[in-house]
């Protein structure tokens, strides 16, 4: 099935700001990298501030685990095909530190990660610190330039005593 031209622009801006960066990120960056016509992003997102919301939105509902994935492929998938997203993520993180809205929007994408290992069992504060360890654990293992493979999350799931269906 054909990606739709928002969705195709949302894709772009994703891998183009894992590619480059926040810094050198622009509409027409993402445009060109979607391989549409200039103003597409305008049309369909208003202007550079209604593009990152929604990049940012399309990047917290990739990252949710996704039906029957464990936690080795949920990560495997975070530095294996998607890691232009991961680091795209990481570059928002950063640029968040500037941008309290910003913050907030990834705040609540984090809750929500939280949320769904609270419905499958775990107490409120063990999936906060289980979120905060992961998330250091692919930022370790992108830094270092591991392989997917090579990086076991299960072991961070068994310390809190909980795996992902």
């Amino acid at each position: 099935m054909e990606k739709s031209t928002r969705e195709a622009l949302l894709d772009a801006g994703l891998d183009l700001l894992g590619r480059v960066g926040f810094r050198a990120w622009s509409m027409r960056g993402v445009e060109d990298e979607a391989g549409m016509p200039h103003g597409s992003a305008r049309h369909y997102f208003a202007n550079q501030r209604g593009l990152i919301s929604e990049v940012v939105q399309h990047l917290l509902d990739g990252d949710l685990p996704r039906p029957g994935e464990t936690p080795k492929q949920q990560v495997a998938r975070w530095l294996g095909p998607e890691s232009s997203r991961t680091r795209a993520r990481y570059e928002l993180v950063v640029a968040s530190f500037h941008d309290p809205d910003l913050a907030v929007e990834l705040v609540r994408g984090r809750d929500r990660f939280v949320d769904i290992l609270v419905e499958r069992g775990m107490t409120s504060s063990n999936a906060t610190e289980l979120v905060a360890a992961l998330d250091g654990l692919v930022l370790d293992a992108l830094l270092r330039r591991q392989e997917p493979e090579t990086v076991d999350p299960e072991r961070i799931f068994e310390k809190f005593g909980t795996k992902l269906p």
